[in-house]
């Protein structure tokens, strides 16, 4: 059996992307290519899982104005295009247990310079989450989350929030949190969370000062939160990441070939569903899972940096891209 994954996210957007063979200010260009997907970092997630064969469901906040549409594109889409996957698609993967809620999503687009191989990321403020919203997805998350689930609150959160990571830890079996900023300041501060997943710039945010990316400043700033976390995974970039509790620390770390990084979107999201994947089994404690979770995280994140995961199925991946695990215990 397996626990069951909910991703919640409450600043969903549309994700366009834009492709130009060299591009500088003031200059007019013909784009070489355009998609537009729908994302945020809790469905992000769920994207993710669905490549990595893991069912989840997804809820949080969705516009009515585009509501119909996202379904539509979600439903549609083929996990990736290898020419033997390419009839599978996200369908039966992801339960879409979205809240409409009055307005219209909003839309984030990154600008990729495939010449100069650089990016251009351009984030608008979503406007979904108000008391009226908050009160309709709270009753819906109490009917959704059970107590196998694991709760995952990923990407921007109003104070509001607040309210419901509450309501979902005496209800979950475990509660995750991937977001930044004064209310995830808020929400760690009140103690009883299972993870959270940091960047190195988030984790120094969290302790009120700037923590270089050194294994060990980031212990020492990480064991300073584990009084209120249970386990913190923060993610290093290039470096790989860290899992870090009281009981254990673990590096892990992609030592295959170095390719081309084609786009650095969700490789966060991609990393937390890579560790979700293998915790959520309930063959073995959680404890023991860890460190096969951040090989795991590693490497399906090193797929999304080098677009592998629109070219390979998981397994095919999984056996590609090679990793090197180190514990301390």
């Amino acid at each position: 059996m397996r626990n069951k994954i909910i991703s919640i996210g409450l600043a969903p957007a549309w994700d366009k992307t834009i492709e130009l063979a060299g591009i500088d200010w003031n200059e007019h260009k013909i784009v070489s290519s355009q998609t537009i997907t729908p994302a945020g970092k809790a469905l992000n997630i769920n994207k993710a899982l669905a490549w990595l064969g893991e069912q989840s469901i997804a809820a949080g906040l969705w516009g009515s104005d585009d509501f119909a549409m996202m379904k539509k594109m979600l439903v549609g889409a083929d996990l990736c295009v290898c020419p033997k996957r390419a009839n599978t698609q996200i369908r039966p993967y992801i339960n879409i247990k979205l809240t409409k809620v009055p307005g219209r999503t909003r839309e984030n687009i990154t600008v990729v310079d495939t010449v100069n191989k650089r990016q251009l990321h351009l984030r608008n403020k979503s406007n979904l989450a108000n008391a009226k919203s908050m009160k309709i997805l709270k009753g819906d998350l109490q009917k959704i989350i059970k107590k196998n689930s694991l709760a995952v609150f990923a990407g921007a959160m109003p104070n509001e929030v607040i309210e419901l990571i509450e309501s979902a830890k005496n209800k979950a079996g475990a509660v995750i949190v991937d977001s930044s900023g004064p209310t995830f300041k808020k929400i760690v501060s009140k103690g009883g969370l299972f993870l959270i997943k940091p960047n190195v710039d988030e984790l120094g945010e969290l302790l009120g000062k700037k923590i270089k990316n050194e294994e060990k400043e980031i212990i020492a700033a990480a064991k300073k939160l584990l009084t209120k976390v249970k386990m913190i995974l923060v993610s290093r970039g290039d470096k790989g990441a860290m899992l870090i509790s009281n009981e254990f620390i673990i590096f892990a770390k992609y030592t295959g070939k170095k390719y081309d990084v084609c786009n650095t979107v969700a490789c966060g999201d991609y990393l937390l569903a890579g560790f979700l994947n293998v915790i959520a089994t309930e063959s073995q404690p959680i404890e023991q899972l860890c460190a096969s979770a951040l090989e795991s995280a590693i490497k399906s994140a090193t797929a999304k940096a080098f677009d592998i995961n629109k070219k390979l199925t998981w397994s095919q991946a999984e056996r590609k891209i090679k990793v090197e695990i180190c514990a301390i215990i």
